[in-house]
């Protein structure tokens, strides 16, 4: 059954709701998906606390020195998100790409090879094989017809460079978003325990590359030491972003990503506060023979 209040699908013969402590005696009938509400959903006093715990462990981890050490561990998961963001993005435009650590210079590094045209050729053949699929749902095709064109727009023009550049830095921000999320929802948790681990690293993400900005932004001493990073010769994202597509506007890239950073719990709170819209539009992208009514 799904809880009448924030409509979590609850265990077999739960007495109260798992996320919201909402008692079920009275309301014990099943309600079927397609009579479930479109409105908002509020998050729980349990999503608020998960949020202010999280938070409150990731401020002083980020902001004071005394936490230096403990902020340092956590840094290899952001050199993983960092350095598969990268990854994917190039496999995505036909570069085979291996995301490794740097021994060298310290962080991270991916590693990117020659192009090969047979990955599009593959990518371009899995969209071909998803418009046969949903061929009778107009609502997907219409989707994947704006994918393939956009794809096709960014590999074939230098653009597809920024992207994979970016995508370092943007899967930071994603996974930060999906973090806080499931701190805010609650949904398919094993443990409650998760929710305010879950904002922990989401909002250690958040404030880590905040911090890192603004540095970047108001300190002639950052802005020397990121240029001098793996050995000089701007081979830093920002550096390239701006040197190859914004006539060496470092400072401007490096505001767009400042901006940017704050969109994470902003984008959390309205999917969860959507979500049954959202899953709504997703099971009607899934559905390859919807009614000829729909």
């Amino acid at each position: 059954m799904r809880c009448p209040r924030c409509l979590l699908v609850q265990p077999e013969g739960q007495p109260a709701c798992i996320q919201c402590g909402m008692p079920f005696p009275g309301f014990q009938e099943v309600i079927p998906d397609e009579d479930l509400p479109v409105g908002p959903i509020a998050v729980s006093r349990k999503g608020w606390q998960a949020i202010a715990i999280g938070a409150g462990l990731a401020l002083p981890l980020v902001a004071l020195p005394f936490f230096g050490f403990l902020a340092f561990l956590l840094h290899p998961l952001m050199t993983i998100v960092h350095e598969l963001g990268h990854s994917i993005a190039g496999w995505l435009f036909g570069y085979p790409s291996i995301p490794a650590f740097d021994f060298v210079y310290g962080g991270g590094m991916t590693i990117h090879t020659g192009r090969q045209f047979g990955l599009l050729f593959v990518i371009y053949l899995i969209f071909a094989g998803l418009f046969y699929r949903f061929r009778h749902n107009r609502l997907t095709l219409g989707v994947l017809a704006g994918l393939a064109a956009l794809h096709a727009l960014l590999a074939f023009t230098r653009f597809h460079d920024l992207i994979i550049l970016f995508m370092g830095h943007g899967t930071e921000l994603i996974i930060c978003t999906v973090f806080l999320y499931r701190a805010i929802s609650g949904t398919s948790l094993v443990h409650e325990l998760e929710r305010p681990i879950y904002a922990f690293l989401g909002f250690f993400i958040q404030f880590y590359d905040l911090k890192f900005a603004f540095q970047l932004l108001t300190s002639r001493e950052h802005q020397e030491d990121y240029a001098d990073a793996k050995g000089g010769g701007h081979w830093m994202d920002f550096s390239r972003i701006s040197d190859d597509f914004f006539q060496s506007r470092f400072l401007l890239v490096v505001l767009a990503f400042f901006l940017f950073c704050f969109l994470p719990p902003v984008l959390a709170f309205l999917i969860h506060r959507f979500r049954n819209l959202v899953f709504n539009f997703a099971e009607s992208m899934l559905d390859p023979h919807p009614d000829e009514t729909d």
